[in-house]
């Protein structure tokens, strides 16, 4: 009986130390954003998941490439109209969202998401030099480099503390 318990707690151990590296990307759904440029500097991994909050004028249709381009919400993957819909993204492709009401989408209110594989560096990273020359030595008056986290990307604490029940559970 003990064999079938560490195994369990093993897997979800194995379990939490993935959500703990997912990434909760929140969207204002709305007419104002550009999300051409929104999604521009983000890297987005199978495992991530993205929380679009509207009002009730909105919704969330994920469609096909497509349909996508042609701004057509008349055969749906999924529809959400919640006003604060979680999208969990599994694996890796390209997603597709529009507003599905009359006009919205047409005035820019689309978003394409790229999902790549969780180890896939960030766009536009390269490789590290095996040798890589020595840094000069900053003058004694350089201010310290500003933070550059992105505001937009929160941790998914609340899958951590269910995955940490889990294993208590599970013990």
């Amino acid at each position: 009986m003990a064999i079938p318990r560490a195994i369990v707690a093993v897997a979800v151990m194995a379990a939490i130390a993935g959500l703990a590296n997912a990434t909760n990307f929140d969207v204002s759904w709305d007419l104002s954003t550009n999300y051409t440029q929104w999604v521009s500097d983000k890297t987005i991994r199978a495992s991530d998941t993205l929380t679009f909050s509207y009002t009730s004028s909105h919704d969330v249709v994920e469609v096909t490439s497509s349909a996508y381009a042609t701004c057509n919400a008349t055969s749906p993957v999924s529809k959400s109209a919640t006003g604060n819909t979680l999208v969990a993204l599994g694996a890796p492709g390209k997603r597709y969202f529009i507003c599905g009401i009359a006009g919205h989408c047409s005035r820019g209110m689309k978003i394409e998401i790229d999902v790549v594989t969780a180890s896939s560096p960030p766009p536009g990273a390269s490789p590290s030099p095996s040798v890589s020359p020595a840094a000069p030595t900053p003058p004694a008056s350089s201010p310290p480099a500003p933070s550059t986290a992105p505001p937009s990307r929160t941790r998914t604490t609340a899958k951590v503390a269910l995955g940490v029940v889990l294993m208590v559970l599970a013990l």
